[in-house]
């Protein structure tokens, strides 16, 4: 037998040697492959990333000011009849709550589009997607709308003791919150990077606190909280 197997007679092999050369060559043939078959899997993956729809390139939302805003963008060459915006307070159950008539996406180019949702649910996340014509649904979108009012954060405290300050902050933007008694004593100081902090509940009683908000732009927040 020819190629990388030795001969072979009487199902043994006439030489030790060649048996060894041909084991180190197999060993070697299937790290090869082994390799290869990473690559193609991680190769795989830069392609094979989650997309919104097939129509679409990307469908994003996020909160601005008092309303939220989506943005959606048709490949190059898709076409489809109408858009329907649907929202939904579980990310299960949706309604109707827009509609984009007549032809979404172009032959040629392609198409961004924006639906504005000025009335969506208030400290809550709120779940979005779209049906494009008659080509289904698209993933879902979730944004956490934050109606924070003059004070710029708003306190949420539930009936086993948790208290959660929330705020709005842009990706990326950290900052420290210090909270103070209302006698001007530093209660605490702590680090944030998102849009809510918990506060432990051993450390807060009821009663009332001022909170100062530093963002890392030199932007802040600053008012009074009550601990109920």
């Amino acid at each position: 037998m020819s190629g990388i197997f030795p001969n072979i007679s009487g199902h043994q092999f006439v030489d030790l040697a060649l048996y060894v050369q041909w084991l180190k060559k197999t060993d070697c043939l299937m790290r090869l492959l082994l390799h290869l078959f990473v690559l193609i899997i991680f190769l795989s993956g830069l392609s094979l990333k989650a997309q919104p729809h097939a129509l679409l390139q990307d469908f994003t939302g996020y909160q601005n000011s008092n309303q939220i805003t989506l943005r959606w963008t048709f490949r190059s060459g898709s076409l489809c009849e109408g858009t329907r915006i649907e929202r939904s307070a579980d990310g299960f159950i949706f309604e109707e709550v827009g509609q984009i008539p007549g032809v979404c996406g172009s032959s040629e180019t392609a198409v961004t589009f924006t639906f504005t949702d000025s009335l969506p649910q208030a400290n809550a996340v709120n779940y979005y997607r779209l049906e494009l014509g008659n080509y289904g649904y698209t993933s879902t979108v979730s944004v956490e709308f934050l109606n924070t009012g003059d004070n710029g954060f708003i306190v949420l405290s539930s009936s086993s003791g948790q208290t959660d300050i929330l705020f709005q902050n842009s990706q990326g933007r950290t900052g420290k919150a210090l909270i103070f008694s209302s006698n001007g004593k530093k209660l605490a100081e702590m680090a944030f990077t998102g849009k809510r902090l918990s506060l432990p509940e051993a450390r807060f009683s009821s009663g009332i606190y001022l909170l100062l908000l530093a963002f890392s732009d030199n932007f802040s927040i600053s008012g009074n909280f009550i601990i109920p």
